[in-house]
């Protein structure tokens, strides 16, 4: 582990906060493949019932599947249900 990942580690069981709120990575929840809940999401760019594009801090996550259905939509978190077919996470570094 690096020493920014052990600073990171240190600050988080301190504060007694997930270390997903200080690096600002999102948080997927899996439940099966019938829901699924995006924590820190940074919007949604496209919605089709086989496909959901959500923009994240380092670039796009790719859900697919079949009847999505949208729960509910805040400003940094998200619940789908429907069967789900795959996640892909895309950077947009070069």
């Amino acid at each position: 582990m690096s020493e920014r990942g052990r600073t990171v580690q240190r600050v988080t069981e301190m504060l007694e906060i997930p270390p997903e709120v200080l690096v600002n990575v999102p948080r997927v929840e899996v439940v099966g493949h019938l829901q699924f809940r995006v924590e820190n999401h940074r919007g949604l760019e496209q919605y089709q019932p086989h496909r959901i594009v959500l923009r994240i801090p380092d670039g796009h996550l790719i859900v697919t599947g079949h009847d999505l259905i949208i729960g509910w939509i805040d400003r940094n978190e998200i619940l789908v249900t429907g069967p789900v077919r795959s996640l892909i996470f895309r950077t947009d570094r070069v």
